[in-house]
């Protein structure tokens, strides 16, 4: 009897110590914003967090980094990707205000994104912009 409690105890153990293991082994996965958004010169631009709002964006991220696409542009954006590895993008169209799509980046390489922006949602009228409207480009650095 006492073994038989001894020996559960000892399944138990080794079962948390396994299970602990597992778990800390588990590759952290971070989640990076981007947020597009209305500009009067150029008319929509992305931004990393807080950083410059840019047309063009660099970016270098660690197998298993989730990106988040935010759109707070006055028109839709289809996410498009260019190049790269073939990814699955679901919800690309993000056709309303601060609508978003997640991407995973798994494989190591390099990708290049752009948008295909629509026109203006109704009733959004942002006045005139100055220059031309920017095209989107992104590449990512998955090292």
């Amino acid at each position: 009897m006492q073994t038989q409690k001894t020996l559960r105890r000892a399944t138990l153990g080794i079962a948390a110590f396994a299970a602990l293991a597992i778990t800390s082994s588990a590759p952290a996965h971070s989640v990076t914003t981007i947020t597009i958004s209305h500009q009067m010169r150029g008319c929509h631009v992305w931004q990393v967090g807080n950083g410059k709002p840019l047309p063009t964006l660099s970016l270098t991220v660690h197998p298993g980094t989730v990106v988040k696409f935010v759109n707070n542009d006055v028109m839709p954006h289809r996410l498009v990707q260019t190049a790269g590895h073939k990814m699955r993008l679901m919800h690309a169209n993000m056709n309303h205000m601060s609508a978003s799509t997640s991407v995973t980046f798994f494989k190591k390489g390099l990708y290049r994104l752009t948008t295909r922006a629509g026109e203006d949602y109704p009733g959004m009228k942002m006045g005139e912009t100055k220059g031309d409207d920017y095209v989107l480009h992104m590449t990512v650095h998955v090292k």
